[in-house]
């Protein structure tokens, strides 16, 4: 295995710099967005407006975390692929990340899924009526699975392969002996690894369980509901922090 080197290229520039491209967008074209929207298609609702909106920003940034990842693990753990890390890949998923949370957030105006108000005032999926449509149960299923599930997995994955092939690089490089400034390596990208991993499954796992408990029919408390849709959608916040 080749030995592993800090992440300072154009190519990981721009994989940090994807959570900025969901996150810059965000107060601007909510505004231009919703205001076209209700121009052009007057049979949306203001609150149809605002969940989609909502909801396409947190996938973007689900998927541009979930491209992160896979672009650092195919840089740290498949240095013989590395070279298919460039420009024009990573403009594509960028593309790619926007185009699959367009299609999810888009559903719902369509008739697969709905929006509907919340008493705290945003706008957001309507869980509740899966107990009594299979076809808006198969949505919620499935936005669950391909976008909070399979992310969490290639998160995890990637991350914690990235550690081992780390560590396992710097034993093979200079046999036990390792210098202080390949630990400082070791710890930047253990410490970095997790605080991604744990400020995902943290942010959105409340969300994402008080949602399906919602789903299946069960009422959860106002506040807890709250609470986790303010850390989730809070997360498009941060990321571009860590």
């Amino acid at each position: 295995m080749a030995p592993i080197t800090s992440s300072s290229d154009k190519h990981s520039s721009l994989s940090f710099n994807l959570p900025r491209s969901s996150v810059r967008p965000i107060t601007s074209l909510a505004w231009l967005s919703s205001s076209a929207l209700h121009r052009n298609l007057p049979t949306l609702s203001p609150c149809q407006v605002d969940g989609f909106l909502i909801l396409l920003f947190g996938l973007i940034s689900i998927n541009t975390l979930t491209a992160i990842s896979v672009i650092r693990y195919i840089k740290g753990c498949q240095p013989h692929q590395a070279y298919r890390i460039n420009n024009c890949s990573v403009a594509l998923a960028i593309v790619a990340a926007w185009l699959w949370a367009l299609f999810w957030a888009g559903a719902p105006l369509l008739g697969w899924g709905s929006y509907r108000a919340r008493k705290y005032g945003t706008c957001e999926i309507d869980w509740a009526r899966a107990r009594h449509s299979l076809d808006y149960k198969s949505y919620v299923v499935g936005i669950f699975f391909f976008n909070y599930f399979i992310p969490v997995f290639l998160m995890v994955f990637s991350y914690s392969s990235l550690i081992r092939s780390v560590r396992s690089s710097h034993k093979s490089t200079r046999g036990d002996e390792i210098s202080e400034r390949q630990r400082r390596m070791e710890r930047s990208v253990t410490r970095v690894s997790f605080v991604v991993c744990t400020a995902f499954i943290l942010a959105w796992s409340p969300y994402a369980v008080i949602s399906l408990w919602s789903a299946w029919g069960f009422q959860a408390p106002p506040l807890a509901s709250v609470l986790a849709s303010l850390f989730a959608k809070s997360a498009s916040f941060y990321n571009p922090l860590i």
